[in-house]
């Protein structure tokens, strides 16, 4: 696995598709973070407030809302959106121009803040980021759509550095089985869990895909013989850079790192160069049933 840099002024030498789509990083040298002086120093002091159990700061373009902030004060609260606002609509300018195939059936997903230092971070165990795993949204299912993600390192020092994995064909081949595959595609997991939406209890509107990815995410973080054993390759990301990544694709952690950003994109398969390589794509063949 690697990182390929995006050069701004020469772009003809990488196609970006190609190194999304087979589970690489694309780097950015640019921070998409310049609009009002002070603002990095602004969110180097945000804190979220005690007592709330949100990871990050969530920003929902569609909305101009954020969540998140626990008690905060309202001038503060104004300024964080501001903030994210203006990178957001940065980000989706820049993604949209570099990536219109995937512009044409991509769903505006959150932006985030993360201010809090990665390194030692206290979280329940599936929602630890120092841990690999690939992602699934809880409460917002794709339906087989990936997640494009979006970071970047607005600290002015520190970098922040990921841990990844071989891509998720890889993973699954190895490990969907035992994490349930068959049960999700055939039998009665699916339909339990079905049932407990239908009764308010669980989201609704989740695929087969969904509730496996879901699974899968947790199965990962607790799998200590795939955390301790699995190839993984390490990437630090100074100050300034952004970075892009099929997050469901590939398995991934955070080592360290203080105040990044982040938007999410969930990108339509039918809309890839390369359909086949799409994680419900390679589900679905392992599985041999559909699972949208």
């Amino acid at each position: 696995m690697r990182a390929v840099e995006l050069t701004l002024e020469r772009r003809d030498g990488v196609d970006p598709y190609a190194v999304l789509e087979s589970g690489d990083i694309l780097t950015i040298p640019k921070s998409f973070f310049e609009d009002t002086p002070g603002d990095r120093d602004f969110l180097l002091q945000v804190r979220p407030s005690r007592g709330q159990f949100h990871k990050n700061v969530a920003y929902r373009p569609g909305e101009d809302r954020v969540s998140g902030l626990g008690e905060m004060e309202p001038q503060t609260a104004a300024r964080v959106r501001s903030v994210l606002r203006n990178y957001s609509r940065n980000v989706i300018e820049f993604v949209g121009e570099l990536l219109p195939r995937y512009r044409a059936g991509w769903h505006l997903d959150y932006a985030s803040l993360r201010p809090v230092e990665e390194a030692g971070r206290e979280l329940p165990l599936t929602k630890r980021n120092d841990l690999l795993h690939t992602d699934a949204f809880p409460t917002r299912p794709t339906k087989g759509g990936l997640i494009l993600r979006f970071f970047t390192n607005v600290h002015p020092a520190k970098p922040r550095v990921w841990v990844t994995s071989d891509p998720f064909a890889i993973a699954a081949e190895r490990y969907a089985s035992d994490a349930g595959l068959d049960r999700f595609a055939r039998g009665s997991m699916y339909h339990v869990r079905q049932a407990l939406a239908a009764a308010g209890i669980l989201p609704k509107g989740r695929s087969r895909y969904d509730e496996f990815m879901l699974a899968f995410h947790d199965y990962l973080k607790k799998n200590d013989e795939y955390q301790q054993n699995c190839p993984k390759y390490r990437f630090a990301f100074s100050p300034g850079t952004s970075w892009m990544v099929f997050t469901d694709m590939v398995p991934h952690s955070v080592e360290s790192g203080q105040l990044a950003l982040e938007q999410t994109f969930i990108v339509a398969a039918q809309s890839l160069a390369n359909p086949k390589q799409a994680p419900i794509a390679i589900l679905e063949q392992l599985a041999g049933a559909p699972l949208g």
